[in-house]
Parts: C-alpha cells; structure tokens; sequence
C-alpha cells in the first residue's frame, strides 16, 4: 500500500520543515516538497499537523509477576494502549528467575508476546552472575538481545544483584559490547527504613515514598555510578526521579564517563504529595515519585539534555491488588500505568512551549533507537520503517479511562489530565494502527525486533 502524507509539519532529527512523505509497503521511501499525488496513493493532508517518528517505550513490564500477582496488561492490551497513543515499538523486560539458559526465557516470551499489535524486543533482567550466565553473555546478540537489566533493590523477591556481582556483569558486558540498565536503589537503607516504620506503627502509602526517599535513591546512583566506572562499562539508569541522582548523573557525564539516563512521566508530573491522596495506592511506583524540587531538577535535565529518554516503566495491576497495601504499603504492587500516555503527555508539552517538538521526538523516539540499537527506526528518513504519528495541536481533550482507554487497569494516574492536542494518526510499517481518530490495529501484526 502506497501512502502520501501532505504538508505535514515534519519533526527530523535535527529541525522541523513543511514535508510530504511517501510511504511504498513498510519503508519510507521520498522525503520532499511538492511530491504529486497519482491515484495509486492513499492521501492524508497533514497541513497544521505535527508528523512525526513513532514513539519506542523501552522500558514496559507486561504480565509481569510481583508482589502476589501479576501486572494487568499482557502483551495484547499493553500493545494495543501505546498503539492508539503513538508507541509502534516497545522494550519488555524479561526477568531470569527458574529459567536456566536466556533461550528459554525468550521463547517463552516469544509465545506470549506472539499476538502484539506492534513490533517490540526484550531486555532480559539477570537475578545471578554465575559462570553460566556470563558466558552466554557473549552469544547474547544471536537471540537478538543486547542490553540486560540489573536491579539493586528487591532482595526478598530474590531478584537483586549483589555488588561484586553487578562488576562482573558489567565487565562482561563492556566485552560483549551490551548495554546494563541498572535500577539504582539504596537496599539497606530501605529496609531499615521500613523496619523503623513497623516499629512505629507507620504504615499508609506515604511511607512508601518515606522509605525511598531521595537520599535513598541518590545513594543508588551514586554507587551504580562507582561500580561502572570501576568496570569501565557504560551504562543505563532507568526511571531516574530525584534531583541529587540526575545531578549526580550531569557530573559523571562531564567527566566523560558514559551513562545514559531514563526517566519517566509519573516523575515529571506528579510530586510526593500524591502519597497524601485518597487514591495514593495507585502512585505506589519504585522509585517512589519524589518532592517537587525533583521535579524541577529532572525538567532541567530534560533541557540540558542529560536525560537521554523518557519512558514509562508501564506496571499497572488491578484496583482491588492495589489496595491490598490500604493499611500497609510494604502489601501494595509497585507500578504505574503510563503506555498510553508517554507520547501524548510528551507532545502535549510541547504543544505548550515546555519543550520543543524536536525534544519530544529525540526522547520517545530517536534516542530510545539509538541506545537499545533498535534499526530502521526512531527516524523519519528514507529506507526507514514507515512508523509515523500525526498530531493535531488544537485538538483538546481530556483523558477518560472508561471512554479511551485500551489497558486492562481498571483506573488511570492519568484521569482527568487534560491534554491541548490529540494523536489522531499512527501507522505501522505501512499499516493504520489509528486513522482520523478510528482504531484499525491488527492483533499479532506486531513482530520481535532483533538487536544486535
């Protein structure tokens, strides 16, 4: 199928500029002005419209199992959210638990991820650093896997890497040329934390961001930091939300160590206030969403460009799991909703001036791209996926889980955010996710993206 966009306010990587673009199958295949229209096209009239890279979440966790239960999206209602919303591509985190080898762990999430609407990879997350698991490091990109996952926190659930473990791994990796995402928590100080907050009787959902507080997060980064440049390894630190960390990130990267840096909507939107909700049990995230001078120091990061990628650590469970925490939040799943809402929110500030346009696309789009190695993508140029997002700024709108939503949570951070422009257009290599505002996303059209 052949497509001709028209006139479109056209975002590339380096400046915007009035564009037609023809799409032939699933490439770009002419970028230029004036391009005729032949009656083998069929034509979408952008003029007024943002056209722009589909959206890359690198950072989801679908049928995810934790705290109890599992997270409420699988691989089709996840997919299907970020698709209406402008995300074509996603990167779902695989997590290493009774599996013995990685091809076992990725052939089982080949087959539940076999019916996603759109295209996605895996990170796959290391719960040990034996001489198996190292060595297979080095045939990792025969899978089509290239960066892992270490968590620092979650020692009960079995699934944190001990320090002089997270060396190996990351020299290992420095060798193999992947790429370690860290989440980076102090443990020892939570768990005194929460120990103390027993003690006391402390238990509502403020507590939970007491306990992760951002000295506890900044302690992280700080040794996440120490330990990569120990192994001389580059590294990715995922869902950043406090300023002395994102400060601590600024520093290391002027002293030429390489470290990229995530963070994440919830973050930039809220501030721990929302503890002090009726419905704080839905803002339960790890890390927890921190004070308003974070807030400010992550914007600042935005803009300075040491953060690298917005992403939306995407984990919503169901209303009921969720406030299994209402009289003790160590009870209470930790995750957020945000697929649906990554690209819009992103665009949306930049409808309002916040950032540019270019910012946005650079965040959500083209460095996810670049980072993660995911080819053919994040970029609108020739011979490039034809992944594409049309945005109307003047369309407004207010988000309505009941109305608009295609996640299985059962509720939104998000209800009520009124955002001052609208996705009305997404396109898949070639194919409608979203045409004119009217859902036509196939199920199982999505395929696994190879990383190398």
């Amino acid at each position: 199928m052949k497509i001709l966009i028209k006139n479109g306010n056209v975002v590339l990587n380096d400046k915007i500029e009035v564009l037609d673009i023809v799409i032939d199958g699933e490439k770009i295949v002419e970028i230029g002005k004036d391009i005729k229209q032949t009656k083998d096209y069929k034509y979408i009239n952008a003029r007024g419209k943002y056209v722009l890279p589909g959206g890359i979440d690198v950072h989801t966790h679908f049928h995810m199992d934790f705290g109890g239960t599992y997270s409420s999206d699988d691989y089709v209602s996840g997919s299907l959210a970020g698709a209406i919303n402008g995300i074509t591509t996603y990167l779902d985190y695989a997590i290493m638990k009774k599996e013995k080898t990685f091809k076992e762990l990725l052939d089982k999430k080949l087959q539940l991820s076999k019916n996603s609407y759109t295209d996605y990879g895996f990170h796959i997350a290391l719960t040990r650093a034996d001489n198996d698991i190292l060595k297979e490091m080095e045939s990792a990109k025969d899978l089509g896997i290239s960066s892992f996952k270490c968590f620092m926190v979650y020692k009960k659930e079995n699934m944190m890497i001990s320090d002089d473990n997270l060396l190996k791994i990351l020299k290992k990796a420095k060798t193999c040329n992947l790429l370690v995402n860290i989440h980076a928590e102090n443990v020892d100080e939570i768990d005194k934390n929460i120990e103390t907050f027993v003690k006391e009787n402390k238990l509502n959902n403020y507590y939970h961001y007491l306990s992760r507080d951002e000295q506890v997060e900044y302690e992280g980064v700080l040794k996440a930091l120490k330990i990569a440049k120990e192994a001389d390894a580059p590294i990715y630190i995922v869902h950043n939300a406090c300023k002395d960390g994102i400060n601590a990130i600024r520093k290391a990267k002027e002293q030429g160590q390489i470290v990229y840096a995530e963070t994440c909507p919830q973050y930039l939107n809220f501030t721990s206030d929302v503890y002090k909700k009726e419905d704080s049990q839905n803002y339960v995230c790890s890390p927890a969403i921190k004070n308003k001078e974070s807030q400010l120091a992550l914007w600042d990061a935005i803009y300075d460009k040491t953060i690298d990628v917005v992403a939306t650590d995407h984990c919503p469970f169901l209303l009921k799991e969720k406030l299994w925490g209402i009289n003790d939040f160590r009870k209470t799943p930790n995750g957020c909703d945000g697929i649906e809402n990554l690209y819009p929110y992103m665009l949306d500030k930049a409808n309002r001036g916040v950032i540019s346009y270019l910012d946005a696309a650079r965040l959500v789009s083209y460095n996810p791209a670049k980072i993660f190695n995911i080819l053919f993508k994040g970029e609108i140029k020739v011979n490039n996926d034809a992944d594409i997002v049309i945005y109307n700024p003047r369309n407004k709108y207010v988000f309505n889980k009941e109305e608009m939503s295609f996640s299985k949570s059962d509720y939104s951070i998000w209800e009520g955010y009124e955002y001052s422009g609208k996705i009305e257009t997404v396109i898949l290599r070639g194919e409608f996710l979203l045409k004119n505002n009217t859902p036509l996303a196939k199920i199982g059209f999505g395929k696994y993206i190879k990383r190398g």
